[in-house]
């Protein structure tokens, strides 16, 4: 079902609409159309651009014209904003970390820059920095902006009416639990499809589309040159800290989006189909050497946050470390973030399959501090660099 009730603003945001709001003073989580739940809804005539989607937990949300001033918090939607050409519409984003990751990955596309670098904050935010911002959008999921502190759904209600609309789906990184007062009704969606509708509220569907055959290429590419599953390595996906006091195990090929760039490459996952709660498990170097992976991704290596080089010494020094069958035949290999937007993702695919599938993609280079991501002659690409490139500048 659909509410179509639309609420107003109160100040300049009476631009902004909300369909799908108000129930009881709060947010109807979760209520959708009867649509295919694939493709943003409320299309107007072919003459005219239409700025509205439907998506969980929010229902419909419609603009009157694309945002200009865009509050988030998790970085994929940054990283949507680069890709659509419109990342100086960003405000606000957590960690800029991502936005160092970011530019290792796009450092060779002309004409591309990260311009929301400066616009990093730290983790979590406060009714009152949203109203000082004065946004036209948020991309951020309510759900789980109620789970921070000092914000409730009579808060969501009143930053909608009074500021602007909200849009996000944090829930579907691995299909975690959202919140008891937002599960009922709440769905999951991939990462391209949270594009798609981000891409419409910014009226940049042919651009969305562009960038989404560039991936459906690349996907193609990997389904017909990947080798059968019997040849396919073992992998361990792990964070792990520089000195190796820390070491997290991370799910391989799990549903959602901090799985997009490993799941379709169908590798195997030296854990097996072990199961546990929270997006990481904290394992010893014992169970890493029983597990014993041909290769190992190793998480935020391609950031400040691990001494890639470092850690690699460390794992060969280390009694149990160097016994790992990825250590000795140098196959640990470096990674970006789980915070993926499209196009980390569409890098990360090309380098995590070039990882583990050398001999099919092409091998990927010996990684050393501070590198940028390799330039690959057009042959060796996975997908189209120039491509991409032009997309995200206008050429569409």
């Amino acid at each position: 079902m659909t509410n179509d009730t639309t609420v107003k603003a109160s100040t300049r945001r009476d631009i902004v609409k909300y369909g799908g709001a108000v129930v009881g003073g709060g947010l109807l989580a979760g209520c959708t159309g009867n649509g295919d739940p694939d493709t943003p809804e409320g299309t107007d005539s072919p003459d005219e651009t239409s700025y509205s989607v439907e998506m969980s937990p929010v229902g419909d949300v419609t603009l009157e014209e694309p945002p200009t001033d865009v509050f988030t918090h998790f970085p994929w939607f940054a990283d949507m904003a680069t890709a659509l050409g419109q990342g100086d519409s960003i405000n606000n984003v957590w960690w800029d970390g991502t936005a160092s990751t970011l530019e290792y990955f796009t450092s060779d596309l002309e004409g591309v820059d990260i311009p929301w670098r400066d616009e990093t904050e730290s983790y979590g935010f406060t009714k009152e920095q949203v109203y000082e911002l004065d946004s036209d959008l948020h991309l951020v999921d309510p759900a789980w902006v109620t789970t921070q502190d000092n914000w409730t759904r009579a808060d969501i209600d009143e930053v909608t009416n009074n500021v602007g609309s909200w849009l996000g789906n944090y829930y579907s990184n691995f299909h975690a639990t959202p919140p008891d007062d937002w599960a009922d009704g709440y769905e999951y969606y991939e990462l391209w499809e949270l594009f798609e509708r981000v891409a419409t509220l910014y009226g940049e569907q042919s651009r969305y589309e562009a960038l989404a055959s560039v991936r459906e290429n690349m996907l193609e590419t990997i389904e017909r040159e990947r080798p059968p599953e019997s040849d396919r390595p073992t992998v361990a996906y792990l964070s792990i800290s520089t000195d190796l006091s820390a070491i997290y195990l991370l799910r391989l090929n799990a549903p959602g989006y901090f799985n997009a760039h490993s799941r379709p490459l169908g590798a195997v996952d030296a854990f097996g189909d072990e199961q546990w709660d929270g997006a990481f498990k904290q394992i010893d170097m014992e169970a890493l050497l029983e597990a014993d992976p041909d290769a190992i991704l190793a998480l935020w290596t391609v950031t400040d946050a691990v001494d890639f080089e470092a850690m690699v010494q460390n794992l060969r020094d280390d009694p149990a470390g160097s016994e790992l069958r990825a250590v000795n035949n140098d196959r640990v290999y470096v990674q970006g973030t789980r915070w993926q937007g499209p196009l980390m993702n569409l890098f990360q695919m090309e380098m995590t399959a070039k990882q583990l599938y050398p001999e099919q993609f092409g091998a990927w280079p010996r990684y050393e501090n501070g590198d940028t991501y390799p330039v690959f002659d057009e042959s060796e690409r996975l997908f189209d660099h120039q491509r991409l490139a032009d997309i995200i500048n206008g050429d569409i």
